[in-house]
């Protein structure tokens, strides 16, 4: 048809190719003996070889890898071929999201009304490097640090362990706000929480900011504690823990509350505790 054309009105290629719609590269391709779908079965082909020897390769890995074995097909075309041929990755479906409402982050209006917990796990102990963990919980109402304590790894049992130490001191809370942490989402904390009238308010995925007096806690005890010296041991890192929490607790001001100490908050609002201990 082209060359037809080219002798009639005495046309370019590129001139011919424009009016009937084609492209200059298919021409030249079936002038050499080459038609596109040949051309396609050939990419597909190598495509095939190449995935299957490298399983964990994308599309522009192995593209990049064809080029530089000296194939110059353009990327549109080869991912077209892909695309026909379903060599995408194997991914593993996403997990669906936890989708949670927003919390009224309002402070409680009474002592042991509710607790927040959280952890801290970017610690290294001794000259292994060991992990640790550190869970946190305080009183969102006074601003007490409840209990913190470094361990080498917290389970949902270990969580419930704690808890249940917490309020044989403090009595039962209304409400704990937490992260969605697997250890927060277990099955065994839920049935903590229900056997003990406890409502789990789960902030929203990623909102760190709607837990954020655990989160000043955190931050607080990094800051006049952890970050301040290099500890050999899990047991001389709980010592010093220990240590800070009963400053973080009885002598130092907090701006928050007024420059009071926790202690000295409940001290003074002793009569706005919720369901005290027996």
């Amino acid at each position: 048809m082209i060359d037809e054309v080219k002798q009639v009105k005495k046309t370019s290629v590129r001139r011919s190719c424009v009016v009937l719609g084609f492209r200059r590269q298919t021409y030249y391709q079936r002038k050499q003996g080459h038609r596109p779908e040949q051309k396609d079965q050939e990419i597909a082909e190598l495509l095939r070889r190449v995935t299957k020897r490298f399983v964990a390769w994308g599309f522009w890995m192995v593209f990049h890898y064809l080029r530089k074995q000296g194939h110059p097909w353009n990327h549109k075309r080869v991912y077209r071929i892909w695309k026909a041929e379903g060599l995408h990755l194997g991914l593993p479906p996403k997990r669906s999201k936890i989708k949670r409402v927003y919390q009224d982050l309002l402070a409680p209006g009474r002592i042991n009304e509710g607790w927040a917990m959280d952890f801290v796990s970017d610690w290294v102990v001794g000259p292994g490097g060991e992990k640790v963990r550190i869970i946190n919980v305080m009183d969102e109402y006074s601003r007490k640090a409840l209990w913190t304590e470094a361990y080498s790894r917290i389970s949902a049992s270990t969580l419930v362990e704690v808890l249940n130490k917490v309020v044989e001191c403090r009595g039962v809370p209304a409400y704990i706000r937490c992260d969605n942490g697997p250890e927060f989402i277990s099955a065994r904390l839920k049935k903590w929480a229900d056997d003990h009238q406890v409502e789990l308010k789960f902030i929203q995925p990623g909102k760190l900011s709607q837990n954020g007096l655990i989160e000043r806690l955190n931050g607080t005890l990094r800051t006049e504690c952890l970050n301040l010296e290099w500890f050999q041991s899990i047991q001389r890192l709980n010592v010093e823990i220990q240590d800070w929490s009963v400053v973080y607790n009885t002598i130092r001001p907090h701006s928050s509350i007024d420059y009071l100490t926790p202690d000295e908050l409940e001290q003074i609002n002793h009569r706005l505790y919720f369901k005290a201990v027996a």
